[in-house]
This record gives C-alpha cells, structure tokens and sequence, in this order.
C-alpha cells in the first residue's frame, strides 16, 4: 500500500475547521484538492458550499481571480485593433453597404391585424417568402400572433404529409439559385 501524503484524519479535520480550504490543506500536503475534500466527504465531514469558500477565502487575504481578466477593462486601444479587423468590408457578412431589409424603414407599425395589440410588433411575409418584400406581401403582426401564424403552418404541413416549410429568411443567408 502505497505511504499517505495527508496527515491522520483528525488533523485534516482541525486544519479544514481552522478556516483554511481544501486547495490550502492539498498544498501544504502535496496533493490535489480533490484529494482533501473525498478524504473529507469519505469520513462523513461536513463540506463548504462554494459560496462560503470563496467567502472565507476572501477573508483569509487568497482573493485569487478565476480568469485573469476578471474586474478588469481592455484599453479603448486594444478594443479598436480587434474590432477594427472585422468593421465594414473585412465584415464576413458584408455586402456592399446595401440594406437588405431597407422594406422595414417603409413600413409604420402601429397595430396588428390580427389581435389588436400595439407593442412588440413585427413584418410578416403573407406568402412565407423572406425576398418577397412588395407591400402586398408584407403584415403587421405582435410576435405572439406572427409565431401562432408560423407554427400552424408547420403543423398544417406535417399533419397533411407534406414537407414542413422551412424559412429562407436573410438573416446571413443568401438565396441559392435553382434549389432549396
């Protein structure tokens, strides 16, 4: 059997209930801090929530961060050299500068025609097709109604054996010539 690098049971216990962490215990001993906290668990001893350990840890002057950039800000600098490397053309969604959903400025929403209500408004494609955007085709709708809209057209088709319709919205997406 291999030699015990922690010292007796009810030693560990006394340093645990002194105040110090498992992570102190291990490193005092040489081992993992696993190791202390399954001794510990193993002899039926109470164990610290996380909470309390960081609180006592805290206390104790061993504030050590999680990440090294925790509480702290990046200099405007180094936020401007990252972002400048995915601003404007260098963008992977880029194209050209042109507004794909330029229909959204034309169009007031003041109520939906289905239910009345005037908050959390949005367009509706009528004919389901995202590149359609003539104002026959476009409706105003709460988002619970526009869902209710969508969802009864899934279940429509699934209920009639039929593919479910499937959005080609222009959200990143570019519509492929002659397919799906």
């Amino acid at each position: 059997m291999p030699t015990r690098k922690l010292p007796p049971n009810d030693e560990v216990i006394a340093m645990y209930e002194s105040g110090m962490s498992s992570g102190e215990i291990a490193e005092q001993c040489g081992v993992a801090g696993v190791t202390v906290l399954s001794l510990l668990r193993r002899i039926g001893h109470k164990t610290r929530m996380p909470k309390e350990a960081a609180i006592l840890s805290y206390q104790r002057g061993r504030n050590i961060p999680s990440s090294y950039w925790q509480g702290k800000t990046q200099p405007a600098e180094m936020v401007e050299r990252r972002a400048s490397k995915i601003r404007g053309e260098a963008h992977y969604l880029w194209k050209g500068g042109v507004g794909r959903r330029l229909y959204r400025k034309g169009i007031e929403k003041y109520i939906c025609i289905r239910c009345g209500v005037t908050e959390n408004l949005g367009i509706h494609h009528s004919n389901f097709d995202h590149y359609d955007n003539v104002p026959d085709n476009l409706t105003i709708l709460c988002v619970s109604c526009h869902m209710s809209i969508h969802k009864q057209a899934y279940w429509d088709a699934v209920h009639s054996g039929q593919e479910p319709p499937k959005s080609n919205g222009p959200v990143g997406w570019q519509r492929k010539e002659g397919g799906d």
